[in-house]
């Protein structure tokens, strides 16, 4: 008898996964021809990149639903006595078959009843069973449906027994060893088909939201995946409305909203267009520097100088030296700069959570700009692909595999100076071309462990302060100081380069760092700043460029979701929104100062507000207020300034709830843009 080039058993594991994927891509193919209506014209150009997406998606369902059927095999293929319990695994793959089917019969059915695809809030209904059973057998065809779904237990059982039977029919003839090779190549092919990107991280839900329109991103989803990506989320964070309305007063007058409701929690405010005179076509670079903490850079330790481009920089620039992150975790900035909305979940971030990807974002108002983003790795880092791509209007995306000049540093990807030499080839070649004004965003990572150094750097040198040293004045060792210096290095690479392009006398720069870094010693630092860890959030903005024309210092409190509003306010663009940010250094310069902290990090979590000198904290049942730049910071001044604590406890609460809600509550399609 002939030898078999690929065993049996092989055969029929690849056969029970091609089959699932292939069905899976008919349920799209279905699903598309229901809801089509909901498609605009404009959007079809976009259908072959969601098939393309999604059938990757369908490889990872086909792949997980396969596990039991290949685990099976390949003991069948080592020891045949197996195969005695055939039926009863076949019976199992039908019943895990006819599980994956009725979730995409339930996901049609909620689709159609409210234009969203199935994820793991519809176990909610299970609170008022009899209720929800009853409204479903009289809005959808039930019996049917267990009439399918049996089917589809028999016939798969039926399918999955032949399988089996003909995979066996014949011996293979190979030894343990040829075995095991054939195991590990399935083993491989499917992995890496369950995988979905040949990259770093793998395919992702916010691969899905690769579109502003929400059909396709919906389109582009798989159910069962999608249930599974939701399930922690629903279980562990949501908002509390009846919290959020108690502050309603103190929160709507902090953000001077116009036409303050307590009812409908309306926090919806118009920033209309300045005059002719002050509205500006100025290009914007949002650029996020990597841990660029005030307690690392020059300004706290002029002798080391580890930034002397930031400070040179500042020093013709608009400098804010009491900005804060509300948070301190990269995802979280890039979240609460893009939505002006502090990132304060209890789980993970909130650029991980499918159920809240759809933020407005006041930028889009800006429909005559290009829009860009670069990271020198994967934009899949932290899911905030969707944050992005589904939320800001014909955004272009550059990351791995996308520059023309790639050379991978370390597990950041390439490094800052090649990222910035990227970003200014695009931006330079895009005035060239199309000479639109443009909104760009690169967010840097170099200055991370492992502290990489590259070859290729530009003449850079090293500088060895001694590990003593490096400890006392915030640097965890000396390789870290050095990175530092190599981040500050590469924006000076960066200026240079930008310099001698057209697009920079019109070009407005935003540097600041994406959040802050704890640091016990810190001697170069207020010591009530480190003890109560605001260092771990203060951080600089310097805004420069050919438009800034006099260099001001800004003592101001204000905070990373201010920074898109501040942006708005200097080209003179109007916008509405609903968020927490607000331009306090134009439209909204009267505004109060202040910024939300909240320690993620730490357990009981604790809610601050900065506000000046001043910053109330509070965690589990211990709060106060303290003047953090003091020598006596640890004193209480609560008792002392009863209205003032008052106020900034209502603030720092009042926010963190507000931030809660409103991530809930910013979707786009509900807030008109300014016309």
């Amino acid at each position: 008898m002939k030898k078999q080039i690929v065993p049996g058993w092989v055969k029929a594991y690849f056969t029970f996964f091609l089959a699932n994927w292939f069905v899976f891509g008919i349920f799209r193919v279905i699903f598309l021809g229901v809801f089509h209506a909901a498609l605009p014209a404009a959007h079809y150009h976009e259908l072959w990149t969601t098939f393309y997406i999604g059938a990757k998606f369908d490889f990872r369902l086909a792949a997980f639903l396969s596990i039991p059927l290949g685990a099976y095999l390949t003991v069948c293929a080592f020891w045949k006595g197996a195969l005695y319990i055939r039926k009863f695994v076949a019976a199992l793959c039908g019943l895990l078959e006819a599980t994956v089917l009725l979730v995409y019969f339930a996901d049609f059915a909620h689709y159609a009843y409210i234009a969203m695809r199935i994820n793991y809030s519809i176990f909610k209904y299970s609170e008022n069973p009899l209720i929800s059973l009853q409204m479903a057998w009289q809005t959808y065809p039930l019996v049917w449906a267990v009439l399918a779904l049996i089917l589809c237990i028999v016939g798969s059982a039926y399918f999955v027994t032949r399988l089996i039977d003909k995979g066996f029919a014949q011996p293979d003839n190979y030894r343990w060893k040829g075995k095991l090779g054939w195991f590990l190549v399935s083993l491989l092919i499917a992995g890496g088909l369950g995988f979905g990107k040949l990259s770093q991280y793998p395919l992702r839900w916010s691969n899905a939201y690769h579109s502003t329109n929400h059909f396709i991103c919906n389109l582009t989803l798989n159910p069962v995946l999608n249930l599974f990506d939701t399930a922690r989320f629903v279980k562990l964070d949501s908002f509390d409305e009846d919290k959020t309305r108690s502050y309603y007063d103190e929160v709507s007058k902090f953000l001077q909203v116009q036409n303050p409701n307590r009812e409908t929690l309306s926090f919806d405010r118009t920033v209309p267009d300045a005059a002719a005179s002050a509205q500006h076509d100025y290009n914007v670079v949002i650029i996020f520097m990597e841990s660029l903490a005030w307690n690392k850079i020059s300004f706290t330790n002029p002798d080391l100088d580890p930034t002397p481009f930031v400070r040179e920089l500042a020093d013709k620039s608009i400098l804010f030296t009491r900005f804060f992150s509300p948070t301190s975790a990269t995802a979280r900035a890039v979240f609460a700069t893009v939505t002006n909305i502090p990132d304060v979940t209890s789980f993970k971030t909130s650029s991980r959570n499918p159920l809240i990807v759809d933020q407005h974002v006041i930028v889009n108002a800006l429909k005559d700009y290009e829009k860009y983003y670069f990271i020198g790795g994967s934009a899949n880092w932290g899911n905030i692909r969707g944050v992005l791509e589904h939320n800001m209007d014909d955004i272009h995306m550059y990351e791995e595999g996308k520059f023309e000049n790639e050379h991978r540093n370390d597990v950041w990807g390439i490094s800052d100076l090649d990222l910035f030499r990227e970003a200014n080839r695009v931006l330079a070649k895009e005035q060239q071309t199309e000479k639109k004004p443009f909104f760009a965003i690169i967010q840097t990572a170099g200055y991370h462990r492992p502290y990489t150094i590259p070859e290729d750097n530009a003449g850079f040198q090293t500088v060895d302060i001694g590990e003593d040293l490096a400890h006392k004045r915030s640097f965890v060792s000396v390789a870290e100081y050095n990175s530092l210096r190599f981040s500050d290095h590469a924006l000076r690479e960066f200026f240079k380069l930008a310099e001698k392009e057209p697009y920079y006398k019109n070009t407005l720069f935003f540097i600041f760092g994406d959040h802050g870094l704890a640091a016990p010693q810190s001697e170069n630092m207020p010591r009530g700043a480190v003890e109560l860890n605001l260092i771990n959030h203060w951080i600089p903005l310097i805004i420069a460029g050919g438009p800034v024309k006099e260099a001001k210092r800004i003592d101001k409190t204000a905070s990373q979701v201010d920074i898109f509003p501040i942006a708005m306010g200097l080209l003179g663009r109007g916008y509405k929104t609903r968020a927490i940010g607000r331009d306090v250094l134009t439209t909204h310069a009267d505004a109060e100062p202040g910024a939300l902290i909240y320690g993620w990090a730490d357990t009981p979590s604790p809610i601050g507000f900065v506000q000046g000198e001043y910053y109330y904290h509070s965690q589990a049942d211990k709060e106060g207020l303290y003047k953090f730049m003091e020598e006596n910071f640890r004193e209480d001044l609560s008792a002392k300034e009863p209205a003032r604590f008052a106020h900034m406890k209502a603030l720092a609460h009042g926010l963190y709830e507000t931030s809660r809600y409103g991530v809930y509550h910013n979707q786009k399609d509900n807030l008109e843009e300014v016309k």
